[in-house]
């Protein structure tokens, strides 16, 4: 069983997958054939995780601000960076974290559910499952190591 004091610390992102076709075909396009991620778990119960598509590009116009990129260009960086933060609990190895920050404001004051396991060389790998709006179900993974 996966608890709390197990996850506490820095991760770095290693591999994801699914056994959905369709989740496969997205999340290529969306984080690339070399995705990124961080996620840290502090002993005071907040959280936050990040996962990016790997050697994104620099928006075009002022590096320093990003109000002069391209209308286009910010909705492809939107679209190729996910993170979220808030407070985080463990039961029965269930991460449950109750979103006070995302990029997708949509999921702010709502809970992101992950089953964890713990594999026998230190990696944490973080399994969800959701429906799509059509109804499929996919079930996809996210393999950490420790940072450092």
């Amino acid at each position: 069983m996966v608890t709390g004091d197990d996850i506490l610390g820095s991760w770095v992102m290693v591999d994801r997958g699914t056994d959905s076709e369709e989740d496969a075909k997205q999340a290529l396009e969306r984080y690339g054939d070399d995705p990124q991620g961080f996620m840290i778990f502090a002993p005071d119960g907040w959280m936050n995780a990040i996962v990016c598509w790997g050697g994104r590009p620099e928006l075009p116009g002022n590096p320093a601000w990003h109000a002069d990129a391209p209308e286009a260009e910010k909705a492809r960086a939107y679209d190729t960076y996910l993170s979220y933060g808030g407070q985080w609990t463990v039961e029965n190895s269930r991460l449950s974290t109750r979103v006070a920050y995302a990029l997708n404001p949509g999921w702010i004051g709502g809970n992101q559910e992950r089953d964890l396991e713990m594999t026998d060389d230190g990696h944490l790998i973080l399994k969800l499952s959701r429906a799509w709006p059509d109804g499929r179900v996919m079930h996809g993974w996210v393999k950490w190591k420790r940072a450092g």
